[in-house]
């Protein structure tokens, strides 16, 4: 090549370096679009289980944008909160003695799990185990789990939720749900 003239492979690797910036470019636009899906940055969510008051429940559901249900203050008993990174929540009843993270199963918990099509999900456990579903008297869908004492579930027709209501003694969990005492927070 004689000089003054340009030099065709140093123009090919300076196209190619820029077409390789705008595609790195493009993939870091894509990456960070992802990770902040819908324009909100993703909450942080303490998986350790502690008590909480009620107004934090209702804070909190409006950050899991869902319902959260529970069954109501029950004094003396205090409200532990252990939430799972899928917008599981359970909130447990204990006594004032006991402390938040006790191992034991014997306290009331109600759970609310995001199930997609919550009723149609109880509909196929039934028909697994042979289980028949029940109508709580608000319109919901019951199930008693015929492995457990203690657990019933509920959904509502239309709802993505599935709540689970645990009591050690057994009916007790079905009468609290028949009495209409599990309700969302908020």
């Amino acid at each position: 090549m004689s000089d003054g003239g340009v030099d065709a492979a140093a123009v090919l690797a300076r196209r190619r370096r820029s077409i390789g910036i705008a595609a790195s470019a493009g993939l870091v636009l894509l990456a960070l679009a992802l990770a902040f899906q819908g324009g909100e940055e993703a909450r942080s969510v303490d998986t350790s289980p502690h008590f909480v008051a009620a107004t934090d429940l209702a804070d909190l559901e409006g950050a899991l944008g869902h319902e959260l249900y529970w069954a109501g203050e029950r004094q003396p008993d205090r409200v532990e909160l252990t939430e799972e990174g899928d917008g599981s929540v359970y909130l447990r009843y204990l006594p004032a003695a006991v402390e938040a993270g006790d191992p034991r199963s014997q306290f009331l918990t109600v759970g609310t799990y995001p199930v997609a099509g919550a009723v149609a999900a109880l509909r196929r456990a039934a028909d697994k185990d042979g289980s028949a579903l029940g109508r709580a008297p608000d319109g919901g869908v019951l199930l008693v789990n015929p492995s457990s004492d203690g657990s019933v579930y509920l959904a509502y027709p239309g709802s993505d939720l599935q709540i689970e209501v645990y009591d050690p003694v057994p009916g007790r969990a079905l009468g609290l749900i028949r009495a209409g005492a599990i309700e969302p927070v908020g």
